[in-house]
C-alpha cells in the first residue's frame, strides 16, 4: 500500500464520513454510515474502485488501523465486508488483498452483467420519470465533463454510477444490488487482465445513445446499444485462457 493512498485515506476519512453506503453504489445498507467502520470500508471500496489500489494489494490490518487511527478489530470488519462484496480476497495464511479476478471469473462477470443490464434497459424503456431523466441527463454531463478534463478515477466512479441508477430507477432492489457488485468488480478486470497501455473508460456517448432510446421507448434499440456497449467493455480485456499454464509458458520462455 503505498503512502500517497495511506495519505489520501486519512483525507478520505473525514470527508466521505458522512455518506451511506447505499447511496453511493456498493450494495451494503450499514447499521452506522458515521461509524468507524463504515469509512473504513468506504475509503477502501473506493480506493479500489478508482485504481488506487491495485489487484493482489495486501491489506495488513496493523498499517490499517494506524492509518485510520482504529482499532485491528474495526479494520477486520471492514476487510471481511469487502471480502463479502467480492473485491477482496481473505486467506487463512496470507490475510487480506485486493482482488485479482481470474480468466473463468472475467467472462461469468460479464456474461452476469449483460443478463442483468439487458433486463434492465428491456424493463426500463418507455417507463422512466421525468425526473429520473433529469438525472441521468445531469449525472452524464458530469460524467463527459470528467473524462474531458481528464479526471479518469471521477469519469470512471460516475460511468459505474450510471450502470447501477439504471437498475435503480427499474426498480428491482435485488438486481440493483447484483449489479452494484459486479461494477464494482469490473475495474479490477481491467487492472488485472487489461492491456497495460490503454485506457479503459466507459463511453458517455454510448450511454446517452442508451438513454436515447429508452427515453424514445424504442426497447429493441436500447437491448442493442447496450448489448454494444458491454461488448465494447469487455472487448478490452486482453485473452488469458489460462492463467496459470500462461505464466509457467512465459517463465519457461514457451
Amino acid at each position: 500500500m503505498s503512502n500517497a493512498f495511506g495519505s489520501s485515506m486519512k483525507r478520505d476519512v473525514s470527508a466521505k464520513s458522512g455518506k451511506s453506503t447505499r447511496e453511493s453504489g456498493d450494495g451494503e445498507t450499514p447499521t452506522n454510515s458515521n461509524s468507524p467502520e463504515e469509512r473504513v470500508y468506504r475509503t477502501l471500496y473506493e480506493g479500489i474502485l478508482d485504481h488506487r489500489l491495485l489487484p493482489g494489494t495486501k491489506l495488513k490490518e496493523v498499517p490499517l488501523a494506524e492509518a485510520f487511527s482504529v482499532t485491528r478489530g474495526v479494520i477486520r470488519k471492514a476487510l471481511v465486508r469487502l471480502a463479502a462484496a467480492k473485491v477482496v480476497t481473505i486467506r487463512s495464511q496470507y490475510g487480506a488483498s485486493v482482488a485479482s479476478p481470474s480468466s473463468e471469473e472475467v467472462g461469468q462477470i460479464f456474461a452476469a452483467r449483460r443478463l442483468v443490464e439487458l433486463a434492465v434497459v428491456e424493463n426500463l424503456t418507455g417507463g422512466i420519470s421525468a425526473k429520473d431523466a433529469k438525472e441521468l441527463r445531469n449525472l452524464m454531463k458530469k460524467e463527459s465533463d470528467a473524462y474531458g478534463a481528464g479526471d479518469m478515477r471521477a469519469g470512471i466512479k460516475l460511468s459505474a454510477d450510471f450502470h447501477v441508477r439504471l437498475a435503480k430507477y427499474a426498480g428491482n432492489a435485488v438486481l440493483t444490488e447484483f449489479l452494484e457488485q459486479l461494477v464494482a468488480r469490473t475495474p479490477l478486470i481491467y487492472l488485472a487482465h487489461g492491456d497495460p497501455g490503454q485506457s479503459v473508460s466507459c463511453s458517455e456517448h454510448e450511454h446517452a445513445d442508451i438513454v436515447a432510446a429508452i427515453l424514445a421507448g424504442d426497447r429493441k434499440q436500447a437491448v442493442q446499444r447496450m448489448l454494444a456497449h458491454l461488448q465494447h467493455l469487455e472487448s478490452h480485456v486482453a485473452p488469458r485462457p489460462n492463467d496459470k499454464s500462461s505464466e509457467l509458458a512465459r517463465m519457461l520462455g514457451l
